[in-house]
């Protein structure tokens, strides 16, 4: 339905486009020949003024009358022409431009039609988890091990959501013009230590974690929202690599800067997508047949939290494959 309706506006854009083009042409070709018409009624009444003062019609070409004629004949061409020229540019400039905006908002419409669909299955999925559970401790006496085991699945999934209503409201906030951060001074090694341990824990056995995290590096920034820019990337490097797949956190400093690594050996991510994959709701590949989690809202969060904070993010492929995100932030950021 949607292609369908993107198809139709295609088909009336181009029609616009070519009438106004086709009109443009006809009254610039109706311009000229009234023009050359003119220019021949004008010579043609000075040649019969000059022949009946006694002019030689053969040598009325070559008389100053004529040159004062021509010139403003030519003159009248080339302002012809060059508002022509200027006209079809801005024609063809503002036809470009609501085309590029028209094409930007069907891919941004496409993204949130995207969001809906992955923000459906994110809540859908740890809800039916949880409801089931609740079911299970409900009808049947279950031992202290089963009970403690399902309380831990319910706590995932808790986990799960509380995660993903941050991230929504953490990118709510972020494009806010109200949204400040509130800078403190603190140990970013305690941090992403903490992270890294908790993820680790979680994935246990499902992927091989290494840690390279130096220990006593500060930063001068906001706790909360940095944060999330830790946890994203590492389970951004989880979600795109299979299980038994290296996951690596690299974090080190020095008196300028703070340096955050995450790398995988995942799926990796195309050059043509490597700028893409920061935009709002932005995921690689179709929602329908995509079968990684997430909303297209990590990167994101990630992306503007660090700029923020005055740095930068670059990914890079990680050889022989998958990915690595280079997070660099100066310690005393203003």
């Amino acid at each position: 339905m949607f292609n369908g309706r993107r198809s139709r506006y295609w088909l009336f854009f181009h029609i616009v486009f070519i009438y106004i083009t086709i009109s443009f042409l006809w009254w610039s070709y109706l311009l000229h020949r009234n023009n050359a018409e003119n220019f021949r009624e004008v010579v043609d009444r000075h040649r019969q003024q000059y022949i009946g003062t006694g002019g030689d019609p053969l040598r009325f070409e070559s008389t100053r009358a004529y040159e004062v004629i021509y010139e403003d004949y030519r003159r009248t061409e080339w302002m012809l022409y060059g508002e022509g020229a200027v006209f079809l540019f801005l024609i063809g400039l503002g036809f470009w431009r609501i085309r590029k905006t028209f094409r930007e908002e069907i891919a941004m419409t496409r993204q949130q039609n995207n969001f809906l669909l992955s923000i459906t299955h994110e809540l859908k999925s740890p809800l039916a988890s949880l409801k089931l559970t609740m079911q299970t401790m409900q009808k049947r006496k279950l031992e202290e091990e089963q009970m403690r085991r399902l309380g831990d699945m319910a706590l995932d999934d808790i986990e799960r959501l509380q995660s993903l209503v941050e991230n929504i409201l953490l990118a709510s906030k972020i494009e806010s013009a109200n949204f400040r951060l509130n800078r403190e001074l603190f140990d970013v090694s305690e941090m992403v230590q903490t992270i890294y341990d908790r993820i680790m824990d979680k994935y246990q056995g499902q992927r091989d974690f290494h840690a390279d995290i130096e220990k006593d590096v500060h930063i001068y920034g906001d706790q909360l929202s940095f944060s999330s820019v830790v946890y994203n990337l590492i389970e951004n490097a989880i979600k795109y690599s299979g299980p038994d797949a290296h996951i690596r956190v690299r974090l080190h400093g020095d008196e300028q800067n703070v340096y955050l690594h995450v790398a995988d050996t995942g799926t990796g991510i195309p050059d043509a997508e490597k700028e893409k994959i920061f935009g709002r709701f932005y995921r690689i590949g179709r929602e329908e047949t995509r079968t990684t989690k997430g909303t297209g809202l990590g990167l994101f969060i990630v992306k503007h939290v660090v700029e923020m904070h005055g740095g930068h993010i670059a990914v890079q492929d990680n050889l022989p494959k998958g990915s690595i995100f280079k997070v660099t932030i100066p310690v005393g950021a203003a």
